[in-house]
């Protein structure tokens, strides 16, 4: 038995009175009040952190005497003290892996109480943002002594479709598959051939469900029947078909809701990451949620499941560095039992622009990671996540911590300031806006080819961050080697994509990043310094945290082959004669509106993405010019004029391929909310976006103003804001300021009956919408 333990839990955060009633997921830190002094810095989003008690009563039925009790979590941050009746149950360290607290021989028949205790104090721990809490699920598990574990369902062929079940029991166990709620196999725990079986793929993700029975437990697995092969001739295989990963990276944060892993937020953003043309995703730099996970299963993403973002040496001060040697072995045990039986995950990675790899030491323990995972799972390819460069200046002894900075694991004093040392990949992020064309020279450098070659064997496939320009070298140089480009540069696609089509062994490309995130505040984006406030998220998305593409996206599309027509967009004209900082992660700012009434005469700059060899620019009719294509882009400068933008694509011969228009909306102004969904079952979550528009919903980029947001009694608000990646506004509040016109709110159905979500804003009429929660 399996009950859902994540409601009716009492919270307090240390050196505070008050409790407060939540349920889980919970992050503590989003709360949080930032504040610029934060020791957590930029990584951090200038969170402090601190030490988090979660309590909770529950009942143990007398019908339980006996058996085995235990608590799940599938993800505490960090440093979890788990206790019952004020008896230690279980610690532990990592804050993204799962684990289980066996509470058998501590809890009484009746009411029991659990606390527990995450000490997240010791701030910067890591280069993003974390989170705090329990911010993923709970569940308590009942059931006999003699129970059913570790099942595994390995595919063996994809023709004929063969399975092999495996568990851990002491006794017979017989297993029955259903596709649907049709039966279609059954017999004794061990290799079933499944003829005309359906596999699973990013076109068609057909799941099954097995069902292994024995004499005290029962226990049920989702599956895809689905193979993995690569080699150099072939490329990567899926099912027999060579497949190229469009991918890109994201982190593990939902955006308004913080660290909190829901499955309908998770099923949100996968999908729309589907269908704006990925088909994979690289979790960086941490192990995937259940719940990510479960949604990448059944829409179809191919996943790299990433255990760590580093080893051994610290990229922040209070990291899982200092404690690397003492977890790792448990830690990668956890993710791949936990993952193993997801057809989604295609491939693992044991870590991030490890610097340690330009060493021999490093080298030998990319390898013993390599194996552990093959001991619990032969059947994915492993890779790593290896900065060439990085290794280039650890080398050269530059970026790097070394061994007289060690630290005390204690808080830094009150009035000092914390001072980021630019160490690893901050040291990288640090150097790669200023001289990313000399990055793509040195790593063709011999000394970048030798640490390529040192670490290339430590790996089924060497994941290359940021080192495009070993990929002609060494696909003729080292024809067997197997390559992904693990980490890259929207710019870069236009380079490295036609490669991976070209070379077999290059087997896809993984953007940074997919999805704006928290932390690494203002990294990626492109910042005017007329916003106020402290910097909050990375802005480096290819979708920003609303879930709205970016024009990044669409020249994605374009690069990929997937977008046929070409794709307008306009530098912000409100900040017309600003010079923001701009990124070499986010190539551009512009916005897909040509709606900028009031702005007239103002000199807009024009960026067009397509195929084709040149575009035509016309306004209200007129030509504004002819420009040819370089590398899928075309920039324009116009005077902006109310009316019609268009685009036209034409090919080599001058004939027209395709066209695409933006409009000036009307000059009336509304407050619009848009909800993804209308009906939502009870304890689901409603998606709403908050936008000034006109009548016709055409949205006025140009609007950034405070925008109150209430629901009716069964609607909980779980987090609302903006895009905006420099802000004070925190996403607990009822008020907040919409960015390019827009804000975004996330609601849960606690009652059901029919609620109104009202948005409100001074000078314009009060807008609604109702959602039923049934």
């Amino acid at each position: 038995m399996i009950v859902d333990f994540n409601r009716d839990w009492y919270f307090y955060k240390e050196n505070t009175s008050e409790k407060k009633a939540v349920a889980l997921p919970h992050d503590a830190m989003i709360s949080e009040n930032r504040y610029a002094r934060c020791r957590s810095g930029v990584s951090g989003a200038f969170f402090p952190g601190g030490i988090y008690t979660y309590e909770k009563e529950f009942i143990v039925e007398r019908q339980w005497a006996g058996k085995y009790i235990a608590l799940h979590f599938e993800g505490v941050y960090q440093s979890a003290t788990v206790s019952v009746n004020g008896k230690t149950a279980a610690y532990h360290r990592y804050g993204y892996t799962e684990f289980t607290a066996d509470i058998s021989d501590l809890v009484e028949i009746g009411k029991n109480t659990v606390r527990v205790v995450a000490d997240n104090s010791l701030v910067p721990n890591c280069r993003w943002y974390t989170g705090g809490g329990i911010y993923r699920p709970v569940w308590l598990e009942v059931c006999e002594k003699r129970h059913i574990e570790d099942i595994f369902v390995k595919t063996l062929s994809h023709d004929p479709a063969t399975i092999e079940v495996s568990a851990k029991y002491d006794g017979a166990l017989r297993c029955e598959i259903f596709d649907g709620d049709q039966k279609i196999a059954e017999g004794e725990i061990g290799t079933f051939t499944l003829a005309g079986a359906a596999l699973w793929s990013e076109r068609d993700p057909h799941l099954y469900t097995l069902r292994v029975t024995g004499e005290t437990d029962t226990r049920t697995v989702r599956f895809g029947i689905r193979t993995i092969a690569r080699n150099a001739k072939d490329g990567f295989l899926v099912n027999g078909v060579r497949t190229l990963l469009r991918g890109g990276c994201i982190h593990h944060d939902n955006g308004v809701l913080g660290a909190c892993s829901y499955y309908d937020a998770e099923y949100r953003r996968v999908k729309i990451m589907k269908e704006q043309g990925f088909n994979a995703l690289r979790i960086s730099h941490n192990p995937a949620s259940r719940a990510l996970l479960r949604a990448c299963d059944e829409l179809g993403m191919y996943v790299i499941d990433e255990a760590f973002d580093g080893w051994y040496t610290p990229k922040e001060y209070h990291d899982y560095s200092r404690v690397f040697f003492s977890f790792y072995r448990e830690d990668l045990d956890a993710m791949v039992k936990k993952d193993r039986n997801h057809p989604s995950v295609v491939m693992y990675s044991v870590g991030n622009e490890v610097t340690e790899t330009a060493e021999e030491k490093g080298v030998r323990l990319c390898a013993e990671l390599r194996d552990c995972i093959r001991a619990a799972d032969d059947t994915r390819p492993v890779t790593c996540g290896i900065n060439i460069l990085l290794n280039y200046f650890t080398k050269k002894g530059y970026g790097v911590y070394r061994d007289s900075e060690a630290y005390e694991a204690k808080p830094l004093p009150e009035d000092k300031v914390y001072r980021e040392k630019k160490s690893g990949s901050a040291f990288f992020n640090a150097q790669a806006n200023r001289l990313s064309g000399m990055f793509f020279s040195l790593s063709k450098t011999k000394l970048a080819e030798q640490l390529t070659n040192m670490a290339a064997p430590s790996v089924d496939i060497m994941g290359l961050n940021y080192a495009s320009s070993r990929y002609d070298i060494d696909a003729v140089k080292y024809p067997e080697r197997m390559m992904l480009g693990t980490e890259t540069m929207v710019g870069a696609l236009p380079y490295n994509w036609p490669r991976v089509q070209k070379y077999p062994q290059l087997i896809g490309d993984f953007v940074w990043a997919a999805w704006d995130y928290l932390g690494e505040a203002c990294i990626g984006d492109w910042t005017y310094h007329s916003y106020p406030g402290l910097p909050l998220l990375a802005g480096q998305g290819m979708i920003d945290i609303t879930g709205k593409p970016l024009a990044a996206m669409a020249f994605m599309q374009v690069v990929w082959g997937l977008r046929k027509k070409p794709y307008l967009c306009v530098r912000p004209l409100d900040h017309a004669g600003e010079i923001p900082t701009t990124s070499a992660w986010q190539f551009t700012n512009a916005i897909d509106s040509w709606s900028w009434r009031g702005f007239e005469g103002k000199k807009a700059l024009v960026e067009v993405y397509s195929p084709g060899e040149r575009i035509e620019l016309y306004l209200n009719g007129r030509r504004i010019g002819r420009k040819k294509l370089k590398e899928y882009k075309a920039v324009f400068k116009v005077e902006y004029q109310n009316g019609v933008l268009r685009a036209v694509a034409l090919n080599e011969k001058g004939e027209r391929l395709a066209e695409h228009c933006l409009a000036t909306g009307g000059a009336e102004t509304r407050l619009t909310l848009r909800a993804e969904k209308k009906k939502i079952k009870r304890g689901e979550l409603a998606f709403v976006a908050v936008e000034f528009t006109d009548d016709a919903g055409e949205l006025k980029p140009y609007l950034e103003k405070s925008v109150k947001i209430v629901a009716g009694n069964g609607l909980e608000r779980l987090g609302y804001g903006s895009a905006l990646c420099k802000t004070d506004e925190l996403f607990a509040s009822d008020t907040h300021t919409t960015y390019r016109g827009r804000a975004f709110a996330v609601f849960q159905g606690k009652q059901t009956g029919v609620f109104t979500v009202t948005a409100s804003c001074g000078g314009v009429p009060a807008a609604t919408v109702s959602i039923e929660v049934v």
